[in-house]
């Protein structure tokens, strides 16, 4: 088994993964798996190690993952081992528990259907569950009208985002997503500036009216950012946050209502609510649509 770090001898492939923040990587003919040993998130209090980046599709991968998991254990004791994830839940991580073999979204991280056994095999279990269900925007949606009053009548304002001062509007989103997301399972803070890059650089794809952002005294409160999938029928409604200082009674099922409802007179029919974890109150808003699993996720650690 070959330790790769940092070098000038790398490949395209595998500097990649270390300019993702992964420590080095463990390579053996084919097989592979990168390990980030900083920057992890926290699991039972201690930082974790997370591997990720994984190719293991031989009949060897059992065999090496578990040669790899005898060293890392053996360099890092009493550190808990994380995967398969790319250093943190902000980057590539969960594989698949369960799928109906629709065709992958955009930006979905598919993994090999073979990862699970490799993984159970290697003596990891599931630490947390994930799923993405899709909504026919054709058929008859619930009627928000009585949250519609709830939100006038608390002064909120919702408006799309502002391409004009599309950096300005993004500094905003990223500081309520701080706050949003700060006691989410495996949390880990993301710099300002890798944030605004994974949005800017997507800045082509995304149709603004489709962007909702909401206000309560020139307040950012909440926002729900949706685009398009690859297919163009369907819309991915991809990130929903509210302010945990201010809890807008039916504020994010109401986002996600108006959102639906425009991308439906836009021409979409359907809607893909993306990547949600299973005790999110994300999920309970997309029950309310009627919306129907078609994959399950799931993120391991080692017994």
């Amino acid at each position: 088994m070959q330790i790769i770090r940092s070098s000038s001898n790398l490949t395209d492939s595998h500097n990649s993964i270390i300019q993702q923040g992964a420590s080095f990587l463990m390579v053996e003919d084919k097989l592979q798996i990168g390990v980030w040993t900083a920057g992890t998130p926290d699991y039972l209090e201690v930082p974790a190690i997370a591997i990720g980046a994984c190719l293991l599709e031989n009949d060897n991968a059992v065999a090496f993952l578990k040669k790899c998991i005898s060293f890392l254990k053996n360099e890092y004791p009493n550190r808990a081992i994380i995967g398969p994830m790319n250093g943190n839940t902000w980057m590539k991580h969960r594989l698949i528990l369960a799928s109906n073999n629709r065709p992958a979204f955009l930006m979905e991280p598919i993994e090999p259907e073979n990862l699970l056994g490799v993984f159970e095999a290697a003596r990891f279990e599931i630490i947390s569950r994930y799923s993405s269900s899709e909504i026919n925007l054709l058929e008859d949606q619930p009627d928000f009208n009585r949250v519609e009053k709830l939100i006038d009548k608390q002064g909120i304002t919702v408006r799309s985002i502002d391409m004009q001062n599309f950096e300005q509007d993004l500094k905003s989103i990223y500081k309520l997503s701080i706050s949003a997301f700060s006691n989410n399972f495996l949390y880990t803070p993301l710099p300002e500036e890798a944030f605004m890059h994974s949005y800017i650089s997507s800045q082509d794809r995304i149709d603004p009216e489709l962007v909702l952002l909401a206000f309560k005294d020139d307040r950012l409160i909440g926002f729900l950012f949706c685009m398009p999938d690859i297919d163009p029928s369907t819309l991915i409604v991809k990130t929903l946050a509210t302010c945990p200082e201010h809890r807008a009674a039916g504020l994010g099922t109401w986002l996600v209502a108006q959102a639906q409802l425009r991308a439906k007179e836009k021409g979409y029919t359907s809607a893909i609510h993306a990547l949600q974890y299973e005790s999110n109150a994300s999920l309970r808003i997309s029950q309310r649509f009627g919306a129907e699993k078609f994959r399950t996720y799931g993120l391991m650690r080692l017994k």
